[in-house]
């Protein structure tokens, strides 16, 4: 699904281009021992 700020969602993660050949990639992750969650962020950078 796209999102107004150039992004898009698919199930609980968000990616988000933040310039040419690279994105911000926000993931929430529950710990099944705890119940408890946190937010996962990575930045993906294409090589060509």
């Amino acid at each position: 699904m796209l999102i107004k700020d150039g992004s898009f969602r698919f199930g609980n993660t968000k990616c988000t281009l933040t310039d040419s050949c690279k994105a911000q990639i926000k993931n929430v992750v529950t710990d099944p021992a705890t119940g408890s969650s946190y937010l996962d962020t990575a930045v993906a950078t294409l090589d060509a």
